[in-house]
C-alpha cells in the first residue's frame, strides 16, 4: 500500500488554517498530524483546502463534442481545483430518457474528476423519475424554452414535476425565467440592434416571477430545491426569506455574474452574452453581499462553452454561454486577497454546501476518513489568465487579460495527483451516482 503525505503547508480544519501534514492511502484521509510517514509531496507555504465541487457544468459531447468533452472538460475542472462536477442535461439530444442518460454516463468515463449527471424534466416523463433517480445527482427544470424537449413551461406540469421529484428524495435544480414575461420582452426587443438588448430581453422581472413560482411550488409539495445561477438582489432577498420561513430551498450564483456587468457586454460582446444575461452593478454588489451574509448558498460556474468562432457571429445570432469551470477558483482566491470574501466562506460556498446539499457523504471537507479530494493553491502566485493557457477545449476564456492573485497548484482526486500545473497525471474519476 503506497502512501502520501502533503506536508509541510497550512490546512483548512474546522474553519481555521493549521500547520499540519496529510497522510493519504487508499484514497481517503488515513491521518492528520506531524511528521507523518509516506513519500512526500512538498507543501511549504501552501495552503491545503477540500477539492472544489461544481454542481453546475455543460461538458457537451454528443453532437457537440467541438466546443467540449469529457477528457477535456474534466481537465479544465482539475486545473482549476474543481474535483468533482454535476453536468446538465442540455445536450444535444438533451437528457430525457433513460436510454439518453446511460449513454452519457459511458461518455463520462473518461472524466479526470468525480461527476455526477443530473436528468431532464419534460411534459413526458414526468411519471417515469423514480427509475433513474438512483442514478442521478438531481433533476433538472427549465422554467422557459431552451433545448429539445427540456420544455416545461406550463404551471400545471411544473407543479406535478416538483410532486415527481419529492417522490424520489432527489433535489429539482431550477433554471427560474418566467416564460410569458421572455416571450412578451423578446417581441419588444425586435427592432433593437445595441448589445444591451440581450439583457433588457431578459429584464430582472423574468427571474423574480419565477423564484416566487418555484417558492410556493416547493411549499406546497415538499421538495428539496435549488434555484441556480442567481442574479438579481430582488430573487435573492425572496429566497433567503423563505429559507428563514423553513422551506427546504437553497441558491446558487455564478462567477460571471459576480465579476462581470453590462458594461462587459459592450466591451466584449457575444463573449459576455449568457442566459440569464450579466446584469448591473447594484445587483453585482448585492450578490457579493448575499454571499458574505450567507444567503446564497453556492457559487458554481454553468460552464457553457462555444467555440470563439461561434462567438463571433453577429452578437444575436451568437449562442449564449461561456466557459468558466477552469477560472472560479482563482477568481475567487483573488477575491479572497482583495478582503472580498473570506477563506471559510470560499471553502463553504465551493466545497462544504455544495457537499450537504446533494449529499455526498465524506467529501467538502478535509478531515481523517474522508475521500482525499484536495486541491494545494499558492496565495501568492499572481498570473495573467492567457487564452492559450485555457485547458477547456472551446480555447479561450472571458476573464482574459485579468491578473489574478491566487491559484491552484496541485488537485488531488480520491486521493490520486491529477495536476500539478505542470502536467496532467492519467487518472480515473468515479461516478457518485452509478
Amino acid at each position: 500500500m503506497s502512501s502520501i503525505v502533503l506536508s509541510g503547508g497550512h490546512v483548512f480544519l474546522d474553519g481555521k488554517l493549521e500547520k499540519k501534514d496529510i497522510l493519504i492511502e487508499n484514497e481517503r484521509i488515513a491521518k492528520i498530524g506531524e511528521n507523518l510517514s509516506g513519500k512526500k509531496i512538498d507543501c511549504t507555504g501552501k495552503l491545503i483546502l477540500p477539492g472544489a465541487i461544481d454542481i453546475h457544468v455543460h461538458f457537451r459531447d454528443f453532437s457537440e463534442s467541438h466546443k467540449e468533452d469529457w477528457a477535456s472538460g474534466s481537465r479544465a475542472a482539475a486545473s482549476g481545483g474543481t474535483t468533482t462536477v454535476f453536468d446538465m442535461v442540455n445536450n444535444d439530444p438533451p437528457i430525457t430518457t433513460k436510454e439518453r442518460l446511460f449513454q452519457k454516463k459511458e461518455l463520462a468515463k473518461k472524466s479526470v474528476v468525480n461527476y455526477g449527471l443530473y436528468f431532464g424534466l419534460g411534459p413526458d416523463n414526468l411519471d417515469s423519475l423514480n427509475e433513474v433517480a438512483p442514478h442521478v445527482c438531481g433533476f433538472k427544470l427549465h422554467m422557459c424554452k431552451t433545448t429539445g424537449d427540456l420544455l416545461l413551461t406550463d404551471p400545471v406540469l411544473q407543479k406535478k414535476a416538483f410532486e415527481k421529484v419529492k417522490e424520489t428524495g432527489k433535489i429539482i435544480v431550477i433554471h427560474a425565467e418566467d416564460h410569458e414575461i421572455l416571450e412578451a420582452t423578446a417581441e419588444d426587443m425586435k427592432e433593437r440592434k445595441d448589445f444591451l438588448a440581450h439583457a433588457d430581453s431578459r429584464p430582472h422581472s423574468a427571474e423574480i416571477k419565477a423564484v416566487e413560482t418555484a417558492i410556493c411550488f416547493q411549499k406546497d409539495s415538499g421538495a428539496k430545491a435549488h434555484i441556480t445561477h442567481m442574479t438579481t438582489a430582488r430573487a435573492t432577498e425572496l429566497i433567503y426569506n423563505a429559507k428563514k420561513e423553513g422551506q427546504d430551498i437553497t441558491c446558487d450564483t455564478c462567477p460571471t455574474y459576480l465579476f462581470m456587468t453590462t458594461k462587459d457586454l459592450e466591451e466584449k460582446g457575444a463573449r459576455a452574452k449568457m442566459n440569464p444575461p450579466v446584469r448591473n452593478e447594484s445587483d453585482l454588489s448585492t450578490l457579493w453581499n448575499g454571499i458574505n451574509r450567507d444567503e446564497i448558498d453556492i457559487i458554481s460556474t454553468d460552464h457553457a462553452p462555444h467555440t470563439i468562432d461561434e462567438k463571433s457571429k453577429n452578437f444575436f445570432d451568437a449562442p449564449a454561454g461561456v466557459p468558466g469551470v477552469e477560472m472560479r477558483v482563482p477568481l475567487l482566491l483573488d477575491a479572497i486577497n482583495k478582503n472580498k470574501i473570506s477563506l471559510e466562506t470560499f471553502v463553504k460556498t465551493c466545497s462544504t454546501n455544495p457537499a450537504k446539499r446533494f449529499g455526498l457523504k465524506e467529501r467538502g471537507e478535509i478531515k481523517e476518513g474522508s475521500f482525499a479530494d484536495i486541491i494545494v493553491v499558492d496565495m501568492n502566485l499572481e498570473k495573467e489568465v492567457k487564452r492559450e493557457e485555457q485547458h477547456t477545449k472551446c480555447g479561450w476564456s472571458p476573464y482574459e487579460g485579468m491578473i489574478l492573485k491566487g491559484w491552484p497548484v496541485m488537485t488531488f482526486v480520491n486521493g490520486k495527483l491529477v495536476y500539478d500545473a505542470k502536467r496532467f497525471y492519467e487518472t480515473e474519476g468515479e461516478d457518485l451516482f452509478p
